[in-house]
């Protein structure tokens, strides 16, 4: 992404990684993007919840066995590599507030590659991206990011890709 794309997009709200030298890699794998002065995950897991983690052979939407509530990961000196790169949007983008934190909203945004922002909603509240304040900040990603990235939002079993003003969902053609 071009400097003044990247500048753009930011204004939007959308959580923009620095450019990578690794083109087509997973962006949290190629560096360690920038957080926001503030932001920590404190006692938010849903990553921990929503996200697969090949090491632990733990499926997406699955509890991990290493998540304690309230504390948080009971392996986190030894946590696998896949949970070290991982840095959900959350994290990185300085217009996203408290209310769409992943454990207040409950759907984690992350970019996957340089073409994809993803927001995967937690399958104990299958319905929270359909929030008001959750589909109003992923219509702005998609209107920031259109026409060459897409917005995918993904709730257990079912897909859709968010634009400025619909969702369609992923098997409608």
């Amino acid at each position: 992404m071009g400097e003044a794309k990247r500048r753009k997009a930011e204004r939007a709200g959308a959580p923009v990684p620095a450019a990578s030298g690794h083109s087509g890699e997973d962006w949290n794998a190629a560096f360690k993007p920038s957080r926001v002065p503030g932001k920590s995950c404190g006692s938010c897991t849903k990553c921990c919840t929503v996200m697969g983690i090949p090491e632990l052979k733990k499926r997406a939407w699955d509890e991990c066995s290493h998540v304690a509530d309230g504390i948080g990961c009971k392996i986190y000196s030894e946590r696998p590599n896949s949970c070290r790169q991982f840095i959900c949007g959350w994290l990185l983008d300085p217009y996203m507030g408290e209310d769409l934190k992943p454990e207040n909203c409950h759907v984690v945004f992350y970019q996957r590659g340089e073409q994809h922002i993803v927001g995967t909603c937690d399958a104990a509240h299958p319905d929270a991206w359909r929030a008001p304040n959750v589909i109003a900040f992923m219509q702005r990603l998609a209107k920031a990011n259109a026409p060459r990235r897409k917005v995918i939002l993904m709730e257990k079993g079912r897909t859709w890709f968010i634009t400025e003003d619909a969702i369609v969902p992923a098997d409608a053609g």
